[in-house]
């Protein structure tokens, strides 16, 4: 039975994981625009964390981190290859950002840190890869994929809520999330195409998708 000491707990816990429900149809600067942050760039981004992006980092790239991201991306001539770029990107700027935010101890998911300082929901895991992928894009390094709304799963009817940056592959049509939340700071998403994401997928239970 559930203690009334840590009802409140769980409440805002709850709360919390609805922040993470963002319409899939929206444009991808709609995360940005709920939150009040300006379209991203180089120059002069916000770094989400503390949960709905509670805490925002104002931050901006130099030359050597801007280079440092690219080498990150890598050389990529077919879409898989491409994805994989971004699952580095992502972990680049995490690595990167981590230190300057406070957010390097970061826990995959949302329970196991909960109330700790640094920590990301996935509506922060959200933001901030959607910034990685504007840059990538920005950059001129995405050839195969376009960027797309995040999106969600759940609400609580098939699980709880739960959101990710997602991208489209221009070939096929066909949607690939890129996650982070399941993971701690600094290592690479998961990339799932998203039928099998929205679904329930979890690594934990389900394993790691083998690239396509």
């Amino acid at each position: 039975m559930l203690s009334l000491a840590r009802l409140p707990v769980l409440l805002g816990a709850i709360l919390l994981l609805s922040a993470c429900a963002a319409s899939p149809n929206s444009s991808p600067m709609k995360i940005f625009d709920r939150k009040g942050i300006a379209a991203p760039t180089i120059d002069a981004f916000e770094y989400c964390h503390g949960y709905g992006c509670q805490t925002k980092v104002k931050l901006s790239l130099d030359e050597a981190e801007k280079n440092d991201l690219i080498s990150a991306f890598g050389s990529a001539e077919t879409p898989q290859e491409e994805r994989a770029g971004m699952a580095r990107a992502v972990a680049y700027m995490e690595q990167l950002n981590g230190p300057k935010t406070g957010t390097d101890k970061d826990v995959g998911g949302t329970f196991t840190g909960y109330g700790q300082a640094g920590q990301l929901d996935c509506e922060d895991e959200a933001t901030n890869t959607t910034t990685t992928l504007i840059f990538l894009r920005d950059l001129g390094l995405l050839k195969h994929h376009r960027l797309r709304s995040q999106v969600t799963r759940g609400f609580f009817f098939r699980g709880w809520p739960h959101t990710s940056a997602a991208v489209i592959e221009i070939a096929s049509g066909k949607s690939y999330v890129i996650d982070s939340w399941f993971e701690s700071s600094g290592v690479a998403p998961h990339v799932v195409p998203y039928e099998i994401w929205s679904s329930g997928w979890d690594p934990a239970k389900d394993g790691a998708v083998e690239p396509e």
